[in-house]
């Protein structure tokens, strides 16, 4: 066999063992894949690498998942502009008609005052005369303070899971999830100066085959955060040296701030988690 044709062939194999490595799909525990049969609920993890492939993690959803959902509001002082718009076309109107009255005009005073000092070249000056004749009246001017919305919150969310495996091979599993999470977590090099993105991931709560449609909808997401304890309630190994216990807490946060029309993503076909199933029973 010639050097070009070992080249080929050794690259075809890192090509399928790639392949193999990203289609991964881990179910834990392992009698979790039987009770889904039987409805069962849980969370299913999928890590996106730019193409829609990735391996995919199984587990019971834990307790007390918190979903945050939060506006970002600050304030916005109208002044003249919000007591000209408040009273419409009133504002000459006097007292009975709401319009502009002696207790206006002085409270007003230190604002115009600021704007003729300052077409003066002296602001401070007119500023200060203004003001004067507000304090000595004992009016002040309303600034017609207002909340102004700024934007929705991009969510963040954690999830905790205690994987306590029963065998050798469920320890394998443990540790096989636990490596997907942090490998996800990290960027490739993809140059000598540049860093390619993190994977992304798709969070799903499942009963049985379908999506839960009681439990929230989660946007796309990375994987801001992992903490791994390992034994934290025991001292036993297996066999081979795999700690009994190994608790993980992952912190996620979304791609991008949601809109309305995104929380209630028209429901995809379940054909997918279906395949990932069949896949893991093989």
């Amino acid at each position: 066999m010639s050097d070009s044709d070992k080249t080929q062939t050794a690259n075809a194999e890192n090509s399928d063992a790639e392949k193999g490595k990203k289609n991964d799909i881990f179910v834990f525990p392992a009698t979790l894949r039987s009770q889904v049969e039987g409805g069962a609920t849980h969370v299913r993890f999928k890590a996106l690498d730019g193409k829609e492939t990735g391996a995919v993690v199984h587990l019971f959803v834990p307790q007390g998942v918190s979903i945050p959902d939060a506006a970002a509001y600050t304030t916005m002082d109208l002044g003249l502009l919000g007591g000209i718009s408040a009273s419409g076309n009133s504002v000459m109107g006097g007292d009975k008609a709401g319009g502009l009255t002696q207790a206006d005009v002085v409270g007003q005073a230190s604002s115009i005052g600021t704007i003729v000092g300052a077409k003066l070249g002296q602001a401070g000056a007119g500023a200060a005369l203004g003001g004067m004749s507000s304090l000595r009246a004992g009016v002040a001017s309303n600034p017609y303070t207002e909340t102004q919305y700024t934007g929705s919150n991009i969510r963040s969310f954690g999830f905790t899971f205690k994987l306590v495996s029963e065998s050798s091979d469920e320890a394998d599993t443990a540790l096989a999830i636990e490596n997907f999470f942090r490998e996800s977590m990290y960027p490739e090099e993809s140059g000598p100066f540049t860093l390619k993105y993190p994977d992304r991931f798709k969070i799903e709560f499942y009963i049985g085959d379908k999506i839960n449609k009681y439990m929230p909808f989660i946007n796309e997401c990375y994987l801001v955060s992992f903490n791994t304890t390992y034994n934290s309630t025991t001292n036993a190994f297996h066999k081979d040296g795999q700690p009994v216990e190994i608790d993980i807490a992952a912190t996620f946060q979304e791609t991008k701030a949601l809109t309305r029309k995104n929380l209630h993503p028209e429901e995809e076909p379940q054909k997918e988690n279906q395949n990932d199933t069949e896949e893991g029973d093989s």
